[in-house]
């Protein structure tokens, strides 16, 4: 009886306990956030009880010249946010890690740029600058808070840090100078330039000689020559030496010279042809290569003065052919080389067409429809040439006078 007693009074005590356990389990729990270090940021909420099971976002801001880093205790991971699940204490701390700016220009504007053109890094960061010069610059240095003459400077993020990465304009040789055989002036002499300026070259050539091309850096033969100063260059004026040529006839109103005159370069071959007036016949040159052909050369090797002799030609008898113009009729009338043929043709019922022609067929004039014409010309090779009467109404034949003197 008493074991009952017994049984039955530590079955009532463990109850009793039992339903205190119950009744003094937690509802609710307590959240706190801390910084580090304590000065490098804030935390939102940073304390607080909150019921059980209740979501809570924390977030971590950084204060000026830091950046969140990470958490550690009641959270994890590199997000600035976190999410809490409230089923017991939460302690976190939220990591900042000091950072400072690094800025960076270059002088002069445009002249070149660096990598990485600046930025935020973590204290103690080691941070490697490359320099690199725009066209027809050179890297000159760093100043501010780096320094060297090396395009490529490393340095330590203690601190905010300005630097300043210098350039300057490439500078090139141009030389200009004039072939040995001479014959002119360059202008500008040689000197030193920017790189990427213009440089207008001139050649001017002496009396007796005229600029040919330029030699050397650039191959060209304008002038002035407009020369991109991209490096080192040396240019070379070329002159050729020129010779005049002056052409008469003799005597005057005898003839016309094809060309009349001209300026030449040294061992140039010119080609001159006199043409003869009525009634004059060539007779021959002076100062040529060949005197007694015309047409004729001249080889230039100096100044020349060249006269066309021609001679004053005599005329003949007068001819008279009278017919009948049947369609067509050709009349014959043989010529030397260098005979002039001067007179008239007419129709004495209506008009016809009259046509003269060379031994080779070649039309010498072409009258067209007449009733009376006169003619002049000469004889540029000797045969028989012919006067062709041709009807042009289709009425038969036409009557005609044919008069000519032939002059020798």
């Amino acid at each position: 009886m008493a074991r009952v007693s017994r049984f039955l009074l530590i079955i009532s005590i463990a109850a009793v306990l039992a339903m205190t356990f119950v009744g003094c389990a937690p509802s609710s729990f307590k959240l706190s956030a801390s910084c580090s270090p304590e000065a490098a940021g804030s935390v939102d909420p940073s304390s607080g009880t909150y019921d059980k099971g209740v979501e809570v976002d924390v977030t971590a801001t950084p204060a000026a010249g830091y950046r969140f880093d990470h958490w550690e205790g009641g959270a994890s991971g590199q997000s600035p946010t976190v999410q809490l699940t409230m089923d017991s204490t939460k302690r976190l701390t939220a990591y900042f890690t000091k950072t400072y700016t690094v800025s960076v220009s270059t002088t002069p504007a445009s002249s070149g740029s660096v990598s990485p053109n600046g930025g935020t890094y973590d204290e103690g960061k080691e941070v490697t600058l490359a320099a690199t010069s725009a066209q027809y610059y050179k890297f000159n240095g760093w100043s501010g808070d780096a320094s060297g003459s090396s395009d490529h400077v490393t340095i330590t993020v203690d601190s905010n840090k300005t630097i300043v990465a210098s350039f300057v304009k490439l500078t090139y040789t141009l030389q200009t100078q004039v072939d040995t055989s001479g014959g002119g002036t360059v202008d500008p002499a040689s000197g030193t330039f920017e790189a990427g300026t213009h440089v207008q070259v001139t050649a001017t050539p002496a009396s007796g000689y005229r600029f040919d091309h330029w030699g050397g850096s650039n191959t060209s033969t304008t002038n002035p020559l407009n020369l991109l100063v991209n490096g080192d260059k040396t240019v070379t004026a070329y002159f050729t030496k020129t010779y005049t040529l002056t052409v008469s006839g003799s005597p005057n109103g005898s003839c016309t010279v094809d060309p009349s005159s001209g300026v030449y370069d040294t061992g140039r071959v010119a080609t001159l042809t006199a043409t003869a007036l009525f009634p004059y016949g060539f007779d021959h040159w002076s100062g040529t290569d060949n005197d007694v052909v015309n047409p004729t050369t001249v080889t230039m090797s100096s100044d020349k003065s060249v006269t066309a002799y021609f001679k004053q030609l005599s005329p003949g008898s007068d001819q008279s052919i009278s017919g009948g113009g049947c369609n067509p009729e050709s009349i014959p009338v043989q010529l030397q080389a260098g005979q002039w043929v001067q007179g008239q043709i007419g129709a004495s019922t209506y008009d016809m067409g009259v046509r003269i022609t060379d031994p080779n067929g070649t039309v010498v004039k072409e009258l067209g429809r007449t009733r009376q014409s006169s003619f002049t010309f000469q004889a540029q090779i000797s045969g028989t040439y012919y006067f062709v009467i041709y009807d042009i109404y289709g009425l038969g034949c036409a009557h005609y006078t044919l008069t000519y003197t032939i002059y020798s």
